[in-house]
Parts: C-alpha cells; sequence; structure tokens
C-alpha cells in the first residue's frame, strides 16, 4: 500500500475521497446530507446525494387555519404547509379608526392604511389635503422661514423635521446696510461682532447725464468716480477758502453727491441733443418722428460692445439666430418658439443673455459646467427686432478713418502778360511766441 491520498469527488459532487491509496471506481459518500428542506424547519438525513432534496416527509395532525378561524385546513397537515387564503375582512387592531379594506393574512405586520386624510406639514405652514394616512412626515415644499438663533435671518431650507440648525451657526449674509454706500454687508453672519471692513460687491447702474449710456459696476470699482467727485468739491471749497469765504469741512461731499456720479456723455449722446433740439425748433411731434430720435438711440450697453469685439464672427452668428427665431414666431401659428444654444463658456453666455434683452427674448440658462447652455424663447407681439444690428454698428465704429483733405495754396501770377509763369505764393509764417516789449 501506499501513502498517497485520493483527490476524487465521491458521488454527492460535494465532497473529497480522501482515503489512503483508495482504489475504488466509484466514491460513495458515507456522509449525512445535512440541507434544509423546503419546509425550512427540518433537515435531510438521507446519504449525501446530487441534486434536489425530496419533499419533507413529516406531517402535522393538528388543524391549520388562518388568524381569523374562518378559513381551516384538516389534518393531516403536510410539513410547510402555509395558513390558508381567507376572504374575509381583516379583525385585527389596528393603529387608526379609519375602513379597513385588507383581507385577512398571516403576516404580523397589517398594510399600510391608505385611507385619504388632512395632515399638517411638518413646518405647521399649511393642512395638507389627500394624505395616505399611514404616511407621517409630509413637507408642503415652501421655505421654512423660522426664525434663527441670531435673531436676524429665518431659515431658508424647504419645510422639514427638527430643528434648523444642529450644531453649527447662521452662515447667511449679513443684511446690516453699510455707513458709506447703503448696500448690505453681506459678510458672514457675525452677530455679536460689528461688521468687517471688506469691500463692496453689489453692482450698481451709471448713467450718462441724458440716460443714453448705461453701464453695470461694482460697487468698490465705482468708488474711483466718487473720489474724483469728493475731489473736484473740495478744490472748489478750497479756492473759496483763499478768497476768505468760510467753509464747512464736514459738508464737503455729501451723500447726495455721491449718488449723483454718472457717465461722461459721448458723440452719439450729443448728436442725440442736437437732433432733439432741432426737432423742438420746428415744433415736430414725437410720434413723427422724422429724424429718427428714438431709434437712432443705442440700445447695447458699452460693456456689450466691448465683448462682443473679442469675437465678432460670433456675435453675427447669434444676431441671424434670433432675427429667424423672431420672424418664424411672427409668421409661424404658435405664440411661442425656442432654440437651443450649444455649451458655451460664460463670456459668451452672457453676450446672448444681453441681446435676448435688447430682441425681447426670454433667455434662461440649464446644465451645468462645462455642458451649461442658453436657451433663447422669442414671443409674439414682444419680441422684435432692433433697427441696427449690434455688428453692424460694431462694423461702423471700426471703420478706418478717412484721410484729411489735401491743403490747398492760394497762386497769384506776377507777369500778367505770360500766363504759362506761375508761381505759388507762400503765406508768411506767424510765430505768436515772438513776443517783443
Amino acid at each position: 500500500m501506499c501513502d498517497k491520498r485520493c483527490s476524487k469527488k465521491r458521488l454527492c459532487g460535494r465532497h473529497k475521497c480522501n482515503e489512503i491509496c483508495c482504489v475504488d471506481k466509484e466514491h460513495k459518500c458515507p456522509l449525512i446530507c445535512g440541507r434544509k428542506l423546503r419546509c425550512g424547519l427540518h433537515r435531510c438525513e438521507e446519504p449525501c446525494h446530487r441534486g434536489n432534496c425530496q419533499t419533507c416527509w413529516q406531517a402535522s395532525f393538528d388543524e391549520l387555519s388562518c388568524h381569523c378561524g374562518a378559513s381551516v385546513i384538516y389534518p393531516p397537515v403536510p410539513c410547510g404547509t402555509r395558513p390558508p387564503v381567507c376572504t374575509q375582512t381583516c379583525a385585527r387592531v389596528h393603529d387608526c379608526d379609519h375602513p379597513v379594506y385588507h383581507s385577512c393574512h398571516s403576516e404580523e405586520k397589517c398594510p399600510p392604511c391608505t385611507f385619504l386624510t388632512q395632515k399638517w406639514c411638518m413646518g405647521k405652514h399649511e393642512l395638507r389635503s389627500n394624505i395616505p394616512c399611514h404616511l407621517v412626515d409630509i413637507s408642503c415644499g415652501l421655505p421654512c422661514s423660522a426664525a434663527l438663533p441670531c435673531g436676524m435671518h429665518r431659515c431658508q431650507r424647504l419645510c422639514h423635521k427638527g430643528e434648523c440648525l444642529v450644531d453649527e451657526a447662521c452662515k447667511q449674509p449679513c443684511t446690516t446696510p453699510r455707513a458709506d454706500c447703503g448696500h448690505p454687508c453681506m459678510a458672514p453672519c457675525h452677530l455679536s461682532s460689528p461688521c468687517p471692513v471688506t469691500a463692496c460687491k453689489a453692482k450698481i447702474e451709471l448713467q450718462c447725464e441724458c440716460g443714453r449710456r448705461k453701464e453695470i459696476m461694482i460697487c468698490s470699482e465705482a468708488s474711483s468716480t466718487y473720489q474724483r467727485i469728493a475731489a473736484i468739491s473740495m478744490a472748489s471749497k478750497i479756492t473759496d477758502m483763499q478768497l476768505g469765504d468760510s467753509v464747512e469741512i464736514s459738508k464737503l461731499i455729501t451723500k447726495k453727491e455721491i449718488h449723483q456720479a454718472r457717465l461722461e456723455c459721448d458723440e452719439e449722446c450729443s448728436a442725440l441733443e442736437r437732433k432733439k433740439q432741432l426737432a423742438e425748433a420746428f415744433h415736430i411731434s414725437d410720434d413723427s418722428d422724422p429724424f429718427n430720435v428714438r431709434s437712432s438711440a443705442s440700445k447695447f450697453s458699452d460693456s456689450l460692445k466691448e465683448d462682443a469685439r473679442k469675437d465678432l464672427k460670433f456675435v453675427s452668428d447669434v444676431e441671424k439666430e434670433m432675427k429667424a427665431l423672431v420672424e418664424a414666431v411672427d409668421k409661424g401659428k404658435n405664440n411661442k418658439k425656442s432654440h437651443f444654444f450649444p455649451p458655451m463658456n460664460r463670456d459668451h453666455r452672457r453676450i446672448i443673455h444681453e441681446l435676448a434683452q435688447v430682441y425681447g427674448l426670454e433667455s434662461v440658462s440649464y446644465d451645468s459646467e462645462p455642458k451649461r447652455n442658453v436657451v433663447v424663447i422669442a414671443v409674439r407681439g414682444k419680441s422684435v427686432c432692433p433697427t441696427t444690428t449690434l455688428t453692424s454698428v460694431l462694423e461702423k465704429e471700426m471703420q478706418a478713418r478717412p484721410p484729411p483733405p489735401i491743403p490747398h495754396h492760394r497762386q497769384t501770377d506776377k507777369n500778367p502778360g505770360s500766363s504759362n509763369l506761375q508761381k505759388i505764393e507762400k503765406e508768411a509764417v506767424i510765430d505768436y511766441f515772438d513776443v517783443q516789449d
């Protein structure tokens, strides 16, 4: 005999022979199967075998009935038999007093009650109707608006359960107005400490005296304009002081002067003012508008022009799409029509939003970066194409100026009898800085 152990599988297919110097052709398994039977209560007591085990041979000689006892299975009852199906209404004690619509069952827990009731939301904002009875935590979808411990802000979360702030402080922006400009502080909530000294980032709109030019700036960036006004005011007051007049230093510049900071009017503003004066001189009504005063007023802001100069081809393509969209909604049957622009960067999206305002379109941004795109919607009766496009305005401004005219010199004929001999008489040059006592 040898000392080698047999590594072949036995007839059960689960165990190895593992006998020393085995010479058998059929390796029978002497172990007991031991698997759980379908009844889930007993195990197979036959020798280990292949395939499924046989049905549990044990049986019960007691009656098997449903929970209410209306349906009964008489013995013998094979092991693993489920209680009989009962068509009677469930007679168990329930948590609510609503009508019961489910049948008798063998499970310990009853199905949830689906009777429609009225329940208050978690924040006690409104009484909700048609709510199934088994639902407990109901949100109305409105802001919580509960007062926070800081006493300045209210909870901005949607209707929720429990406390508004759990182990954290209020981080909403401070709404205390600044002393210099009046805009909110906007720093994180600081209840017990004074507002920190930071640059104001609120956006303000500056316009020229006639109202044609408009530009949106950050409040801190516009402070240079305020300082210029203060310097001019201070210079005028100092001049009065030198002349002997008394000046109150506390009123060198007031908040009224600060809020009157404006942009400077350009050549287009002057031309528009001249046309208005000419129309008033000839007693021309505003309805006729013969000089195209209203339409000539530029609807494009300086910031939009500056951004459009960087990519004039993109602006031209966008204006073509918007013009086609406005014409399509005017000629079509639908009152609204939309156009989807492909994903693009932030600067291009800002150009589309500003152009949409000029064309009377509704613009909305969707998705997140880097696939954020803009959708413009044309509405019949509201959307209209401007008389001049931004592309034509920029091309007109970018055209090269014409060369100056050629100077003409005065010619004199020194020899009246000879018509061929003519010379150019040069004018004497006057030196205005040659001052003689």
